[in-house]
């Protein structure tokens, strides 16, 4: 199965409200928010979240790693990888005018070429071609930089690096792993089976049933790569989660209105807290 393309999933949901309780700071040579545990708390380890397609500045993403930061007492790192090449917030809205059925196709079409606009220009400028050795990148910098454990939580966008990164492929010099486990929830424009057949590190997968790139015959498979993973590399270390009801985004612009998709965004941040504290702080791969 090849990877699939974005869609208006990608750049639909809610933007949350908030005020991020971190620092902008430049990390390897990117602009980077960092966030750290409570005052008095040691860290335990770091977390590089690669964010989807709206970036390093949207609030929802900054809060999350606030609360990865103070629940599970890591340092979060939420790096600008795009380059500049972002979607804007405003397309959270548009592609709410888009796709209300009570709004009259003519009043969609210049939202829509809206969109367009802004949506061509960063699949373009985002492309793994680009965006991917600079990824690789700012971790190989990071983990000869510290000896704390390293993990990564990627959401749509940055799913598909996450996975690769938990592959393992690509070294330090010294031929250090890049991280020791990684989260995603959900990964996007990933290529079935071959991504997760590849995968040796830790990792986490949550997916909703109403996501448009993985289907529910694509989770099943997952189960089963990690099934036999686990009796590869050890039990606990290889996970996929299946969310009920969930669409894609769900992890990072779910309405904080709507109590179902509020719980379902609280239940990915409490599935990426405990997997990075069983398998980041308990343990290294």
């Amino acid at each position: 199965m090849a990877a699939s393309m974005p869609c208006k999933d990608c750049v639909s949901g809610t933007l949350h409200e908030g005020t991020p309780a971190g620092r902008e700071e430049t990390i390897h040579g990117l602009a980077a928010y960092v966030t750290e545990p409570p005052n008095g708390v040691t860290s335990k380890g770091i977390i590089v979240i690669i964010p989807d397609a709206f970036g390093w500045r949207l609030v929802n993403s900054r809060v999350l790693a606030d609360r990865y930061a103070e629940r599970g007492g890591f340092t979060v790192y939420l790096p600008e990888f795009m380059d500049g090449s972002m979607m804007d917030p405003s397309a959270l809205d548009t592609t709410s005018i888009i796709t209300n059925p009570a709004v009259p196709i003519y009043q969609k079409i210049l939202p829509g070429l809206s969109l367009v606009t802004q949506f061509l220009p960063w699949v373009y400028f985002v492309r793994q071609s680009i965006t991917e050795p600079r990824i690789l990148a700012f971790f190989a910098a990071l983990r000869t930089s510290t000896n704390l454990p390293i993990g990564a939580a990627g959401f749509c966008w940055g799913g598909k690096y996450v996975v690769l990164l938990c592959a393992d492929e690509h070294k330090t010099a010294s031929g250090a792993s890049l991280i020791d486990a990684g989260y995603t929830a959900p990964p996007s424009q990933l290529v079935m089976p071959t991504d997760l057949e590849k995968v040796k590190l830790p990792l986490c997968v949550s997916n909703g049933t109403q996501d448009f790139h993985l289907k529910p015959h694509d989770m099943e498979k997952i189960k089963d790569i990690f099934a036999a993973k686990e009796k590869e590399y050890g039990e606990g270390k290889f996970e996929m989660n299946v969310i009920e009801g969930a669409r894609h985004g769900f992890a990072v612009r779910g309405n904080p209105g709507d109590e179902k998709e509020k719980a379902r965004g609280q239940l990915a941040e409490d599935q990426a807290v405990e997997f990075f504290g069983r398998c980041l702080v308990k343990g290294r791969t």
